[in-house]
Parts: C-alpha cells; structure tokens; sequence
C-alpha cells in the first residue's frame, strides 16, 4: 500500500464556517420562537400592559362610548301651542249650564190622593156678586161690610158645617176670620154663612177666602176677592159648589 494512502486529511474550513452560520441561525430562529411566544403568553395573561400594542378597551367604556337609544316618544317636548294661553281661558268662563245637575236629587212628586166625588169645592158661576147689605141689615144702613153666601153639594143641596175663612190685609191691618155654613140664619132657609169684615164700606183689593172641614183640611182652592167703597155693593155674595 502507498504510503500517501494513510496520510489524514483535513476538512477544508471553509465548511466549518458554513457549519457554524447554520448553527447561529437555528439557535437565534429558536430564540426569536421562544422570546415571540413569551411575549404573547405575557400579552395574553397581561392584556392590559403597557407593552400591548391594541390594549382591549373597558366595557365600562364601551358603555359609556356607546349612543342611548331613547324612543322617539319619550325625547318629544309639547310644544308650546299646546298649553292653553291665559285668553283663552279669560274668554271662556264657565257659564251657568255647565255646572253639573245629575248630583240634584229630584224632589218625590206629590201624590194627589184621590178625592172623593162631592168633597171638593170650587167657586160657583156667577160669584162673586155684590149687594146692598141693608136688604139683610137693614138696620145698619151702610155701616156693615161683609161676605156671606151657601155651599152647595152634588144636587144641590145647601151643606152646613163647613168652615169658610177670610184673610188678608184691611185697613192696615192683617185679618183671619171664619164662619160656619148654617150659622146666618137671618139670611132664610138654607145653610148661609156670614163674615162681617168692617163697620162701614171700604174698598180693599185681594182677599182670600178658602173652605175647611172640622178638622182644618182645606177643601177648596183659595179665591180672591175685592170689596167696594159703596154702600150699594158693601155685601159681597160668594157661593161654592161640589165637584164631581
């Protein structure tokens, strides 16, 4: 064998140089690996660091960024047509009609109780009608002013026990006298009644005279009448009739 076929060679250091560049290359790829990844670990456990980039925002902040819807209704204001202007309220005071009537309890209507045919009175045709009292007085000549007269029951019949009253003001003064039917004796035969009012003829306007039973309850309308200052009229004849 030759001796040059033992003789060692050496590698060329040219490959010892491109050996070691890969070498530095994979260990600073593998640093960067490893310091990108601690630094996303870091990011990921401390979003809110300093060293983050796009730090996520608060949600106390999103709130507060974020626009309130208000419905539309709600953000309306009246306008100011809408309240009512002190002319219009001056021009429309309430009148009289529009206080409120249903609150008025209706009085209960009286119930006319049915009458009897005959117990009811009313002025006769014909009444009132004036005479010479002398023709009844005839000594008192003109110094007598009076009313008298008869009540006449369904057929006719003079009725006695009934109560005529007079009132109203003579001479100034108030006056309230009553007679009974069948008291005036001197006047014939019948049931006659008769109130002397005064002493002498006087002219006096609105009397009333009225018709009671025993018991006060009237059973007539109450009449007017007037008196006369003459001695040809100072007896004032009225008569009542029964009604059906």
């Amino acid at each position: 064998m030759d001796d040059l076929d033992f003789i060692e060679r050496k590698p060329k250091k040219r490959f010892r140089i491109v050996s070691a560049f890969f070498n530095l290359l994979t260990l600073g790829v593998v640093l960067t690996t490893i310091a990108v990844g601690a630094y996303f670990a870091f990011i990921f456990l401390n979003p809110f660091s300093e060293f983050n980039p796009l730090p996520p925002v608060p949600a106390a902040q999103v709130a507060e960024a974020s626009p309130t819807l208000v419905p539309a209704a709600d953000t309306e204001e009246p306008t100011e047509t809408a309240e009512p202007t002190e002319t219009a309220t001056a021009t429309l005071p309430p009148t009289a009609t529009s206080e409120p009537t249903a609150t008025e309890v209706p009085s209960t209507p009286t119930v006319t109780p049915t009458r009897v045919p005959g117990s009811y009175y009313e002025i006769q045709e014909g009444s009132p009608a004036y005479l010479d009292s002398s023709v009844f007085h005839p000594d008192l000549a003109c110094n007598f002013m009076g009313v008298a007269g008869q009540a006449f029951g369904l057929d006719d019949t003079p009725m006695p026990n009934i109560l005529v009253n007079v009132s109203g003001e003579l001479a100034g003064d108030q006056i309230e006298i009553s007679a009974l039917t069948g008291a005036a004796t001197h006047y014939g035969s019948g049931s006659y009644y008769e109130v002397q009012l005064a002493d002498e003829a006087l002219e006096v306007d609105d009397l009333s005279i009225v018709l009671t039973n025993l018991d006060g309850e009237e059973i007539s309308d109450s009449y007017t009448f007037d008196t006369s200052s003459s001695c040809d009229e100072n007896l004032v004849l009225i008569n009542f009739k029964a009604q059906p």
